[in-house]
């Protein structure tokens, strides 16, 4: 099948005899859209589509769709309509426009991608033409959802229908757009073409051990990389089952999550660190379920954490898990998703390195607890794939156990050094931070979170961690950290903004200052750093649309006084 397969669009046909399937859960049950019926469904869609299209595109040659819906199955139809219509993909943000955040994010994609057409979900129709008054860029939803006709149906349509105003066959070499998540700068648009996107369903049905018999069951929001690649493409590569669960039923309720690992009794999942950290936390009766037969637990998208890893282990150990099934993984947009993970048939490495050889730029292994920092691997690189570490001034490649930063070459990389051709021997520079250690990769940290106090290298996410731990009415994953100098304040070495859980927004003022007094102490003793600490109440701060702080939004709100409403307490280790 692999050498028939070319384009998104072939492999779509290729499933007309699939026995793979999505399954959207729902409050009033599960719905199931087959793969079977894919082509079938999508080109009677990609219709309807090419059509509402057709002024933007005829007239200015724009081919881009913004595709921002919230129900995940129709999310699939319109996708693959759209690539059967020969128009390219733009997954947006799903939240409501009332949301400001998400508000931002979706007229940003907006304007950046000069779609031809946007479809969102039809209650926010008329809001969205509202921000739009010139009329430039229709904007549509789906009305109801499209249902399977039944075998043997027409719709009337067939993905090979699809042809330009010259009546040539319309098969875009840009497969989707995808925009990065935001976290360290703005969102900016990567091309992912047709060979990137199936490179990588290649290389991840070998390194995750994916085939028909495969399960996966995820709740990562499917306009992001993570959610998009491994809900949507790797299943319909493997004809497996995929079960998606609605993200915001995830916020309102994780235990979903496991119950439904354990009632569709999953082979595969993948979650950033925060996701298992919050089922660990909140799961009640964790015995009540069954996750013998879970062979993969993908972690990725944000530093994987060692107590994490321990903490869901611990938790779901009545469940059955096995903490080999843990694969840490690294990837990114410019990468389509995944560069690394960790073997198949092994746990994940955890070391307990120097500090002091990090910040010196070299890995050793730890013989003081104190002068200890436990790291994560992300794993040997993916099938094709090569990973090596540079001088972060664009130098030669380091040595095994030298830090630098991280490069990658591979045919799932969309994004190559500047001269570099595709397959180029430079590959891509991430702008991450870290080094190989008996050939497995592990990180440090993004360049652009790293600080120097006193001549000594400190990770953003790292002090971050400890803020959070410091005091159980903080909450987990909503705190930044930044050099006190860089926001034009005096004093201490560090500025903290730390937002406290929702059920202990409350506090009286004593409470408050001992909440402060934990951070202060828990950064001294960690890391002998002084402290600012701001406390500010839930939903403060700036998010991207996959949960992460936006830090450089933060320091400039800080800079301009915006956090305001919690404790400000200057203590800590002697200043400098």
């Amino acid at each position: 099948m692999d050498d028939a397969i070319t384009h998104l669009n072939d492999l779509v046909e290729a499933r007309r005899h699939g026995t793979g399937r999505y399954v959207g859960l729902t409050p009033e049950g599960p719905r199931v859209l087959a793969f079977a019926d894919l082509a079938e469904l999508c080109g009677a869609l990609a219709v309807r589509l090419a059509r509402a299209a057709a002024p933007g595109r005829e007239a200015e040659g724009r081919r881009n769709v913004l595709i921002a819906l919230g129900d995940p199955l129709a999310f699939i139809q319109c996708f693959f309509a759209a690539s059967l219509a020969g128009l390219v993909p733009v997954p947006g943000p799903t939240r409501s426009l009332r949301h400001p955040g998400h508000r931002r994010r979706l007229l940003a994609i907006l304007a950046a991608s000069q779609p031809c057409l946007v479809v969102v979900d039809d209650a926010i129709v008329p809001e969205l033409r509202a921000l739009l008054p010139d009329g430039r860029t229709p904007v549509t939803g789906l009305g109801e959802p499209v249902e399977p006709r039944g075998a043997g149906a027409s719709a009337g349509a067939h993905p090979g229908d699809a042809t330009d105003a010259g009546g040539g066959r319309r098969r875009a070499d840009v497969c989707y757009e995808q925009y990065t998540s935001g976290s360290t700068a703005q969102p900016r648009p990567i091309a992912i073409r047709q060979r990137h996107v199936l490179a990588q369903l290649r290389q991840a049905a070998e390194a995750f051990g994916e085939s028909r018999d495969s399960v996966s069951v995820n709740w990562t929001p499917l306009f992001h990389d993570m959610g998009l690649v491994t809900s949507v493409l790797r299943p319909l590569w493997s004809d497996c089952t995929s079960v998606l669960i609605e993200p915001r039923a995830f916020a309102m309720r994780p235990e979903c999550w496991p119950a439904a690992l354990s009632e569709w009794r999953a082979t595969h999942t993948s979650a950033p660190d925060f996701g298992y950290a919050l089922c660990a936390a909140r799961t009640a009766r964790p015995q009540a379920y069954d996750l013998r037969r879970l062979v993969v637990a993908r972690s990725a998208g944000e530093p994987v954490r060692a107590r994490t890893l321990a903490a869901f282990s611990a938790a779901f150990a009545p469940a059955g898990f096995d903490p080999a099934a843990f694969k840490p993984s690294y990837g990114l947009a410019e990468a389509t998703l995944t560069v690394t993970s960790c073997p198949l048939d092994a746990p994940p490495q955890v070391v307990e390195f120097s500090r002091g050889a990090l910040e010196r730029g070299r890995a050793e292994p730890a013989t003081d607890p104190r002068d200890a920092r436990v790291l994560v691997s992300c794993g040997l690189p993916v099938p094709g794939t090569t990973v090596t570490v540079r001088r972060e001034s664009g130098g030669g490649r380091l040595r095994e156990g030298e830090v630098g930063e991280v490069w990658i070459a591979g045919p799932q990389v969309a994004v190559v050094a500047e001269g570099e051709g595709e397959g180029g021997r430079a590959g891509f520079g991430t702008g991450d931070l870290g080094f190989l250690w008996e050939g497995e990769l592990f990180l440090l940290g993004r360049g652009r979170d790293r600080f120097q106090v006193r001549g000594q290298n400190f990770y953003s996410h790292e002090i971050e961690d400890v803020v959070v731990a410091a005091d159980p009415r903080l909450r987990p994953g909503r705190a930044v950290v930044f050099p006190a100098e860089a926001s034009g304040a005096r004093g201490p070495a560090l500025v903290v903004v730390a937002e406290l859980r929702r059920d202990t927004a409350l506090l009286t003022d004593g409470q408050e200052r001992s909440v402060v007094a934990a951070i202060v102490t828990a950064l001294s003793r960690e890391f002998e750093l002084s402290a600012a600490p701001v406390l500010v109440p839930a939903g403060t701060l700036p998010l991207t649309t996959s949960g992460k702080v936006r830090r450089g939004d933060c320091r400039r709100r800080y800079a301009a006084g915006e956090f305001t409403g919690g404790e400000t307490v200057a203590a800590g280790a002697e200043d400098h």
